[in-house]
């Protein structure tokens, strides 16, 4: 849910989002127990989740290797804290104990490798879920830690606490895969160009990881990782596809992706399931929420980052207007109406109490500013 239903409730209901942030939070004792049946500090996140946080999942190798899932639970904790600035969560309701909790997880888990002097994250799950290859790290997961360690040092700096030099160190150092000779990054250390994966992997460092790259870099992953995709993996793989697309403005290969969500969806209620060929899990929202997420930060090109709500939009020469309504930013409520000649941004609802709408709309290139005020 973090990943793929998360983004969609925050920019429209940040106070449900919260409410899945209390989840967490409260399931927090739980998690530090999964950590410490394996020997780690902090708190592991559950694979498959309930109302203690304990691993529920019935087959033990994905609850132990899917670790992935701790990171994937404070990069929504981060979008929320970058969205909403809501400090009491953080400060008072236990959202900076989860905070230091999984990046004291992410270093319990760092090896030093003497030999690339770096580090490497022991135990992630690449790939296809359960196969042979889960000592390696996987690359997508290796970004998740750095973007956690980077979150936990950056909340600590805002409420005036001292960095630990480990988290400092491990964030420096830890190896994200990426070969500088092809400009691309493999699935994971050894990976051979052509092999086929199951899903979006790589694709999600671009969105929603944000990991820096270039935008050559950018596209040689997608273009390094549409073609070796399983077609009838799950659902969501297409969506993310869609988005990497429409950052770089291929409109229709963008459309040629999101096209393929399709196939998952079942007559006669349009029920989403994972596979194409019907297989998997059932009423997949998993899938529904890559898809929601293509429309709301693909053809918007909303990006959450530490210091604005950036946008920049793409959509298909058929559709010539879009209209977001409801979004969410610092309690203010935010109408987008897009066209291929303009953009205009109304505050419809301003927080009570606030200086008549603090927001600005800001140019990238020119940086020319824009005051948005409420009506």
């Amino acid at each position: 849910q973090d990943t793929w239903m998360f983004p969609n409730i925050l920019l429209l209901h940040p106070e449900a989002a919260r409410a899945i942030l209390e989840y967490r939070i409260r399931t927090l004792e739980g998690a530090f127990r999964n950590a410490r049946e394996q020997g780690c500090e902090g708190a592991k996140f559950p694979w498959e989740s309930a109302a203690t946080g304990r691993e529920v999942c019935p087959e033990e190798i994905y609850g132990a290797q899917e670790i992935h899932v701790t990171g994937d639970v404070l990069v929504a904790f981060e979008q929320y804290y970058r969205t909403t600035g809501d400090q009491q969560l953080f400060r008072e309701d236990g959202g900076w104990e989860l905070v230091r909790a999984v990046a004291q997880y992410w270093c319990s888990r760092m090896v030093w490798s003497q030999e690339e002097q770096c580090y490497h994250i022991r135990g992630t799950l690449v790939g296809k879920e359960g196969r042979s290859r889960a000592a390696v790290p996987g690359t997508k997961r290796c970004s998740s830690f750095l973007r956690s360690l980077n979150f936990a040092a950056d909340v600590a700096r805002d409420f005036s606490i001292p960095v630990p030099e480990r988290w400092v160190d491990c964030a420096k150092k830890v190896k994200v895969p990426f070969d500088a000779e092809q400009q691309y990054h493999p699935e994971y250390d050894g990976y051979s160009p052509g092999e086929p994966v199951k899903q979006a992997d790589v694709v999600l460092l671009g969105f929603p990881l944000m990991h820096p790259m270039s935008p050559e870099v950018r596209r040689n992953d997608l273009e390094m990782y549409e073609p070796v995709t399983e077609p009838a993996g799950p659902a969501m793989t297409w969506s993310m596809f869609a988005v990497g697309w429409l950052e770089l403005k291929e409109v229709q290969r963008a459309q040629s992706q999101l096209n393929k969500c399709f196939n998952n969806i079942t007559e006669p209620f349009k029920i989403w399931v994972e596979n194409s060929d019907g297989t998997g899990a059932v009423n997949f929202l998993t899938g529904m929420g890559g898809f929601l997420q293509a429309v709301l930060f693909g053809y918007t090109g909303f990006r959450i980052t530490r210091t604005s709500l950036r946008f920049d939009p793409a959509f298909p020469d058929d559709i010539d207007r879009l209209k977001v309504s409801g979004v969410s930013y610092f309690g203010n409520k935010l109408k987008f109406t897009i066209t291929k000649e303009e953009i205009r941004i109304r505050v419809t609802e301003s927080p009570p109490g606030a200086p008549r709408s603090p927001l600005e709309a800001v140019l990238a290139q020119s940086g020319q500013r824009f005051p948005l005020r409420e009506g």
